[in-house]
């Protein structure tokens, strides 16, 4: 077949009316054409057979091609582009006839990346880690997952294409005969050994949204060489800052974890990538993080069985063995095998489903079934028989059991009241709680409400205390030493202008990221200050270094600043016995074994989960101070 071009273009190919030339490339060229039966547009791929140089190469492609029409049988996804027939044209050889999709090519948009906001860029995410996820539970794994591979439609939403059609002559370009895939976008087993499994997909598709979000490669070169050394050596390439309303730390820790040199440290699906980069997202609104979640099926975390291929096809499937001469003994060990399938679903109950959970005030940590997954609000699917579990700092914590059918509420937390003694050295001061005056000196007896902010002013003649408590801080009896001058410089009487802004000072000992009434305000360092309009503020704290994450509702007044306390950091070692397994904290993992290992944590509540070959066992502990922590595994 000579090389098409709008010129001399068939009138039809099978049934199909020609319209245009959509574009060619070294393997083939792909055509615009109209059904006249049902006036449906679909693309039409026509193979260039006179590219192969051998009789040989010529099968293989024949083989590829065939391939990919049965594929199409098994998959059936609004996020993967669809094959409606196949077909020989006289002159032209075996064509396939497919859905046209009128958009843009994503690695188009990658160059443009700044025109898309993070919900634009998420939902292409979200929908290309569904569609991927689907294909390789039918047992298919692409291969050759980048950005020229999928389609942008005119909704936003991504289709997964398995064809490239454009001449590439830079480091994406895909080296027929001497490297399967893309080098920018392959796997570091990919490049060693040649084989791969729904993992190596699984990093191709991290490659690909790195560069969407942040609009720049993981990998970066000038030569083919260059791009495999630093895919199989190197970590990611460090991006400062990596994409606005994303938090560092977590940028790092799910980038870190996809682009893993070794297959069993990535995420297990797409979808589970994708749900975990929406954690380090800062920027979205509830509504916009629901629909977004939305798009990630329940199911979408399950891991995938492992699956092995030694062929050499862009896009692969394994084909079941052909049964031998024992067909009747494996006929039933398979129906053994159903049997039991079929007694777990049916024993197993309803299938997890998705739902959104909230409490007021929001910023309680989620446990399941005393497994920690995240603070609300989240979308977390469950299933019946489940036990949910909301802890927040200062409240009562409040424990519910899943019903199927049934759809939960915003659930509202209970502060926790405490009767506080209030002390100081000397004693006889006077108390202001909250701005207010209260009967009689210290020592003092006080009803103390857990579940908000409270400042706590002690005068006695010219000497004076002045402090802030968060949420959940009491004065656990203390006694409050009064110096001279405290009073006046810690109360910071209000200025003139009661519009005149505040400001927050962070005490503790680590660094963390800022979130202030919905809006990101970037990294804090101990001793760093926020300038804030006086009244109610929203703030929420993370450290994913440190397994730290809060939200308080704090007052700030014009023209005062009040400390922003952090609690201490402590050091957990782990150590199981007699095997070791990967350590997660909160479900995050921590990059480190059992092995007496140890990690520095902010003092509070955590869930350490080891998971190790035979299986993985959590600890809850409530960590104040130094802790070791030793149990079989």
């Amino acid at each position: 077949m000579a090389d098409l071009d709008n010129s001399n273009l068939p009138r039809t190919i099978g049934r199909y009316q020609v319209l245009r030339l959509l574009g060619s490339g070294a393997m083939g060229s792909v055509v615009l054409a109209e059904d006249p039966r049902i006036k449906r547009k679909v693309a039409i791929k026509l193979m260039k057979l006179d590219a192969a140089n051998t009789e040989a190469d010529r099968h293989e492609h024949l083989l590829r091609f065939q391939r990919e029409a049965e594929i199409s049988g098994l998959l059936n996804h609004p996020g993967i582009v669809a094959i409606y027939d196949v077909g020989e044209e006289e002159g032209y050889g075996p064509f396939l006839a497919m859905e046209f999709v009128p958009g843009k090519p994503l690695d188009g948009l990658v160059k443009e990346a700044g025109t898309l906001s993070n919900k634009e860029k998420l939902r292409i995410a979200a929908g290309l880690a569904d569609a991927l996820d689907h294909a390789h539970a039918k047992g298919i794994v692409h291969r050759d997952v980048k950005p020229g591979n999928v389609m942008v439609g005119e909704d936003g939403r991504p289709k997964l294409m398995d064809f490239g059609i454009a001449k590439r002559e830079d480091a994406s370009l895909t080296q027929t005969g001497t490297f399967l895939g893309t080098p920018s976008y392959a796997s570091p087993e990919q490049i060693r050994e040649g084989t791969v499994d729904s993992r190596s997909d699984i990093f191709s598709f991290g490659v690909l949204i790195f560069e969407l979000m942040s609009g720049q490669s993981p990998f970066p070169g000038s030569s083919i060489n260059t791009i495999l050394y630093r895919i199989v050596n190197e970590p990611p390439a460090e991006v400062e800052p990596p994409a606005v309303g994303i938090l560092p730390d977590g940028w790092h820790r799910v980038f870190d974890k996809v682009l893993a040199k070794r297959p069993e440290d990535r995420h297990t699906t797409a979808t589970a990538f994708v749900r975990e980069l929406l954690d380090a997202v800062v920027d979205l609104g509830k509504e916009d993080r629901r629909e977004l979640l939305a798009l990630l099926k329940a199911n979408g975390d399950s891991p995938i069985p492992e699956i092995r291929s030694t062929s050499f096809d862009e896009t692969m499937v394994v084909a079941r063995p052909e049964p031998r001469s024992s067909g009747r003994i494996w006929l039933a060990v398979a129906a053994v095998a159903a049997l039991a399938v079929g007694g777990w679903f049916l024993f197993r109950g309803p299938k997890a489903v998705r739902l959104p959970i909230d409490t007021q005030p929001t910023g309680a940590k989620v446990f399941v079934n005393d497994l920690a997954v995240g603070t609300t609000p989240m979308n977390q699917p469950l299933q019946a028989g489940d036990t949910l579990r909301l802890e927040l700092k200062g409240f009562q914590p409040l424990t519910h059991a899943f019903k199927p059918g049934e759809a939960l509420p915003v659930f509202p937390l209970e502060p926790v009241f405490s009767e506080e003694t209030i002390d100081s050295t000397p004693a006889g001061a006077s108390v202001v709680l909250d701005e207010k005056p209260l009967e009689g000196v210290t020592p003092l007896k006080v009803r103390w409400n857990q579940g908000q902010p409270h400042r706590l002013t002690l005068i006695k003649e010219k000497l004076g205390y002045a402090s802030d408590f968060a949420p959940g801080e009491i004065p656990a009896g203390r006694v409050f030493e009064l110096k001279e001058g405290t009073t006046a410089e810690a109360r910071q009487e209000p200025p003139l202008d009661p519009t005149a802004p505040g400001a927050l000072k962070l005490a503790g000992a680590f660094g963390v990221r800022v979130r202030v009434d919905g809006k990101d305000l970037g990294d804090l360092a101990p001793g760093g200050q926020l300038s804030l309009p006086p009244g109610p503020h929203k703030v929420e704290l993370a450290s994913s270094k440190h397994y730290f994450r809060e939200t308080r509702t704090l007052s700030v007044t014009a023209g005062q600043t009040a400390p922003l306390n952090l609690p201490a950091l402590a050091t957990l070692t782990v150590e199981t016995f007699p095997g070791t397994g990967k350590v997660l904290v909160d479900g995050q993992d921590t990059g480190l074994e059992s092995d007496g290992s140890s990690l520095k944590l902010a003092e509070g509540r955590h869930t350490i989960t080891v998971r190790g070959p035979r299986g993985s066992k959590n600890e809850t502990v409530d960590l104040r101070g130094d802790k070791g922590l030793r149990f079989p595994l």
